[in-house]
């Protein structure tokens, strides 16, 4: 019986009679995701979108590269993407996407909810997805099913992104890290380097001067080095940073506008209410009610709160298309601290 002749269809002619008739496959925690979008990013313009509210990935993001490498950056760490690999975005992570090879590319994204598995996800973060035939499948079946535009495919779609996304936390289980600095090339590898000290300035109170310092370089020319490969200001890069961790943090109920404000780097809490005001054009207190209510970002966020050219997200909202996905509507409350 351990080695089954299989019929064509797939089909064994004969199965094992089951050890036991009430204890079978389960889980008690499993993936279930909600409201699926998927679309792609043709363009390095359309990957690199400027508005704020496509700053603000209140979702999961799941991207997968077809055409053209680049390197995602992801709170301060940097991965090289190459043809093929995939990259799991969690809620309200500062991320953007920077040294793409060519001005033509094809990137897959998949956006959703979760109603059940935030926990199996979390070890997915920081990590270069690699895939197998398996997850390749299920990928192309998952684009498949949101192509076809039909009711009943749409419906089938939602298992077959838990199937996918379950693959992927088992293969990451097997797999390398996914942070792998040895495969960026030097000019990205200096980026990931300064923007680690920019991070650590938030924490540490350090002035861009200290920056300077500790990359061994002079204020003037980190500056202009900075900006040249990044297309934004360090004082650009740092205010995104602090504003996405303002955001992660005020998802806990338990943690404190005063907490959260000294977390993000500021001493005094009327110069971190101008920050979120001038960020976001609400108060610290406004922007934390519409986020624990699941309203924020607003659907039409506009050009209130833009600041400079900073360019990281994927772009989702940029059309209505983007307002509802596939399945019911599910809001996240996961805390990030």
């Amino acid at each position: 019986m351990d080695d089954l002749p299989y019929a064509p269809d797939g089909i064994p002619p004969r199965l094992k009679e089951p050890r036991s008739f009430y204890d079978g496959v389960g889980q008690a925690t499993r993936i279930i995701s909600q409201n699926v979008i998927v679309f792609e990013r043709l363009t390095r313009r359309a990957l690199q979108q400027q508005q704020l509210a496509n700053r603000m990935h209140h979702r999961y993001v799941l991207v997968r590269v077809l055409k053209t490498a680049g390197v995602a950056s992801v709170d301060g760490q940097s991965f090289r993407l190459d043809v093929g690999d995939g990259l799991l975005l969690m809620p309200y992570q500062f991320h953007h996407f920077h040294d793409l090879e060519s001005e033509s590319l094809r990137w897959l994204i998949i956006t959703f909810d979760l109603k059940q598995g935030t926990s199996l996800l979390a070890p997915l973060s920081y990590h270069r997805l690699q895939l197998d035939a398996g997850a390749h499948a299920l990928w192309s079946e998952v684009v498949r099913l949101w192509a076809s535009d039909t009711s009943i495919s749409r419906a089938e779609l939602l298992p077959v992104l838990d199937r996918l996304l379950e693959r992927l936390r088992l293969l990451s289980s097997i797999g390398e890290p996914g942070v792998n600095e040895a495969r960026l090339n030097p000019g990205s590898q200096w980026i990931s380097e300064i923007e680690s000290l920019i991070i650590q300035s938030v924490r540490e109170g350090w002035t861009f001067g200290t920056v300077a310092k500790q990359a061994g370089i002079s204020e003037r020319h980190l500056r202009d080095r900075f900006e040249q490969q990044m297309g934004l200001t360090m004082s650009e890069y740092r205010s995104n940073y602090q504003l996405h961790t303002a955001i992660s943090l005020m998802r806990d109920s338990s943690c404190s506008l005063s907490s959260v404000a000294e977390l993000c780097g500021f001493n005094s809490q009327s110069v971190f209410t101008r920050f979120i005001r001038r960020m976001s054009g609400l108060t610290p207190r406004e922007l934390s009610q519409q986020i624990r209510s699941g309203n924020y970002p607003p659907a039409e966020q506009g050009e209130r709160g833009r600041v400079g050219r900073f360019s990281s997200g994927t772009g989702e909202s940029e059309s209505t298309e983007f307002q509802r996905g596939v399945g019911p509507q599910f809001e996240i409350s996961l805390c990030q601290r």
